[in-house]
């Protein structure tokens, strides 16, 4: 991008995006030469300003305190500023190679270099906790192998992103990722929002399982299995030790890092490093393992009368063992999977996430069932892992081919994976196996909108509205697509019926407003755009739209206020700030102009729209011009939301 963030950092390319910020790759441009960092933004999420000023001042308190403390394999903290609704944070970038790539080769670590890892990485989670901070992130992509001096450097914290989770879980309905979230290295309380210092142990644990195991993270989540406790908990244990090849000694130290049960877990990183290093002089004391006729010689002895004692006992014992193992073994399989179908069940009303997958595995392990892998992949769909849900839903579709509600799950998948054909052939089964299903139809018709085929999805919402006719989303969609195709009064009509249906629906008055200005009926319009903000005064959208009909009324102040409105409730809004800035730069504001016109590029760029920012960038170099009295050739900008 053009503009200097901060006025000094320099834009290379984004290194990873997620709902609460971006990470970027750029160059500090002060200096002699230009050196690489690493720029983190964070999207101060919430609507509410007096919010926004509270986490702006949180985060500013907590890098402030961290750039305070200094660790040789903690990448220091060169700047943080706040700008364009985002807070960032600037810290030194290292040169090196992840962990996890060593961990993508698949291959089992000795004991002694997984020793090593241990206590080298603990040696810095140590000074971590000696500032009082929680790292909260631990896992092997945060872990750098320096490539200077070949340290291992911890990077990552997420007490930044924690403070911006917590306000996006404020205002995120119970179903979304942010609430159900589960990683390989977080134990249960971190996911439940009870983070410790122990927390940090568990992660490092869990690094040291998969390094001695050679497994990868997905694998190692499925050897939990909540069925298990230790000492009364009921939190998942980890079942690993037949994986890896080593030691008691080491083995009991990592169980003991990733307890479930917190109270259980080391507490201080400190004990594991005296365990780690007596663990060490064991293994290089002379004469330390003894030989089994060493071990046999010191074993007691038992006289012959004493054998003879105890050898009708343990006949009795093995016969009993004998009867009690057949008498499980012809318990039901089936009973046993949907005892475990409803603890999951259970579970996942209580918010446990991890422990509903670890049933939902075990009763899949029992006796495989579409209805198992359909209620696990509805699962990982709430949780955000997209990917699994889809193979979940196409494992139940295996096994019930008929069900007409798995393809119709499976369709709403692939259609949020943009998987458009994929989407209209789990619709069209789902309705061959169920005519009446409703909201086969209109989701079916809402791909092929969203394909161009308005004549098609006019079709499937007529279809939906015989077998249903106060299905009020047939009748909301097919007002625009009616639309589209020039039927604005039978557009009119379908988007009234969908308000007498739903009084209360904003998006019903949004579309009858936008039918409304394309007919040239601006005033109604915004009458329409102001009842939806009556209904709901945090949605952007109405004010964004009321913008562009007041534009057209001449009311060029009410639509830069109305944009103003949108951007505030919204500041990821980048046709507010690209249509603020036209505004703008019709008044001769050059400056505000580009403000906006780089905002809305920058917004672009980071939700990978290629179109829209390189319209963006257009404006930008017309309006440098413009500076220098060199205008450029016009272009077409009517497409910017065609990406």
């Amino acid at each position: 991008m053009n503009q200097l963030l901060g006025g000094r950092y320099q834009f290379i390319r984004v290194l990873k995006s997620n709902a609460v910020g971006q990470t970027y790759l750029a160059e500090d441009t002060q200096g002699e030469q230009p050196l690489p960092c690493i720029v983190k933004r964070l999207q101060i999420a919430s609507r509410n300003p007096r919010t926004q000023r509270f986490v702006s001042v949180l985060l500013k308190k907590k890098a402030e305190t961290l750039s305070n403390f200094t660790c040789s394999q903690v990448p220091k903290i060169l700047d943080f500023f706040e700008e364009a609704a985002g807070f960032y944070i600037i810290e030194e970038y290292i040169e090196g190679r992840p962990l996890s790539d060593l961990f993508a080769q698949g291959r089992p670590w000795d004991e002694g270099s997984v020793i090593q890892l241990l206590h080298d990485i603990l040696n810095i989670v140590a000074t971590v906790h000696s500032w009082g901070v929680i790292h909260r992130c631990i896992e092997p992509a945060h872990l750098i192998r320096r490539e200077s001096d070949q340290q291992w450097v911890l990077i990552g914290f997420g007490i930044f992103h924690e403070i911006s989770t917590q306000v996006m879980r404020s205002q995120t309905p119970p179903s979304s990722p942010l609430l159900g979230e589960a990683s390989t290295y977080r134990p249960t309380e971190q996911t439940q929002g009870q983070l410790q210092f122990s927390s940090d142990i568990y992660a490092v644990g869990m690094i040291g399982i998969q390094a001695i195991t050679g497994l990868s993270s997905l694998d190692l989540m499925k050897l939990r299995d909540s069925s298990t406790a230790t000492n009364g908990s009921k939190s998942p244990q980890i079942l690993w030790r037949d994986q890896g090849n080593l030691s008691d000694e080491l083995a009991e130290i990592l169980d003991r890092m990733v307890c479930p049960a917190v109270h259980q877990r080391y507490q201080l990183v400190s004990d594991v490093l005296n365990d780690l290093q007596r663990l060490r002089r064991q293994e290089t004391a002379p004469g330390a393992s003894a030989s089994l006729g060493d071990e046999a010689a010191e074993r007691p002895r038992t006289s012959i009368a004493s054998m003879n004692w105890m050898r009708p006992l343990g006949l009795g014992i093995i016969a009993i063992l004998g009867v009690a193992a057949l008498m499980y073994s012809q318990i039901p399989q089936r009973w046993l999977a949907q005892r475990s179908l409803q603890r999951a069940t259970n579970y996942q009303q209580s918010g446990a996430t991890d422990k509903a997958l670890a049933q939902y595995e075990q009763a899949i392990t029992l006796q495989p069932s579409g209805q198992a892998f359909y209620d696990r992949g509805m699962l990982h769909q709430s949780m955000g892992n997209t990917q699994a849900a889809l193979e979940d839903l196409s494992q139940a579709i295996q096994l019930s081919p008929d069900n007409s509600n798995f393809h119709y799950q499976r369709g709403n998948i692939r259609f949020g994976l943009g998987d458009s054909e994929g989407a209209i052939a789990d619709y069209t089964e789902a309705i061959q196996k169920d005519p009446n299903m409703s909201n086969a139809y209109v989701n079916r018709g809402s791909v092929r909108a969203d394909l161009g085929d308005d004549q098609g999805a006019i079709a499937d919402y007529t279809a939906a509205l015989q077998v249903d006719p106060n299905q009020s989303a047939a009748y909301l969609n097919r007002c625009l697509s009616r639309s589209n195709i020039g039927e604005h009064q039978s557009a009119i009509a379908d988007c009234s019926q969908a308000i007498r249906l739903q009084p209360n629906s904003v998006l019903a008055y949004q579309n009858r407003g936008l039918v409304r200005r394309r007919i040239g009926d601006i005033r109604g319009a915004i009458e329409d755009f102001n009842i939806a903000i009556r209904l709901d005064p945090l949605d952007a959208d109405p004010y964004y739209n009321r913008g562009l009909a007041r534009y057209e009324l001449g009311d060029r102040m009410g639509a830069i206020a109305d944009y103003t409105e949108a951007i505030q409730r919204n500041p990821d809004h980048v046709f507010a700030y690209y249509d603020r800035a036209g505004i703008y730069a019709a008044d001769n504001n050059l400056a505000a102009a580009l403000d906006d016109f780089q905002q809305a590029a920058k917004l672009c760029l980071d939700a990978g729209r290629t179109r829209c920012y390189e319209d963006a960038q257009y404006q930008i170099r017309q309006l440098q011009a413009r500076e220098t009295s060199n205008p450029l050739p016009e272009q077409d900008t009517s497409s910017l939301d065609q990406d």
